[in-house]
């Protein structure tokens, strides 16, 4: 688990939608403290976190404050 200091990021938590949608991929957000991505569009699902350093470059979200939140140096991309 991680303390909210540390860097974390997760996927949204999708699990309160009455039809979420299953069917896409989705992006994974940079969290903040209180389980909210820093770009303010979801709650993250904190039980399923990866340090922001190991998200591939295009599993990231792109949203203005999750994109200035990601680690400079890109990941290996995903495959």
């Amino acid at each position: 688990m991680t303390t909210p200091e540390d860097p974390w990021a997760a996927q949204r938590d999708a699990s309160w939608y009455d039809r979420p949608d299953v069917r896409t991929d989705k992006v994974v957000h940079v969290g903040r403290p209180d389980s909210m991505s820093k770009c303010g569009r979801s709650f993250l699902n904190d039980y399923m976190t990866w340090d922001p350093q190991d998200v591939a470059e295009g599993l990231r979200c792109r949203s203005n404050g999750c994109r200035q939140a990601w680690p400079t140096t890109p990941a290996p991309a995903a495959g």
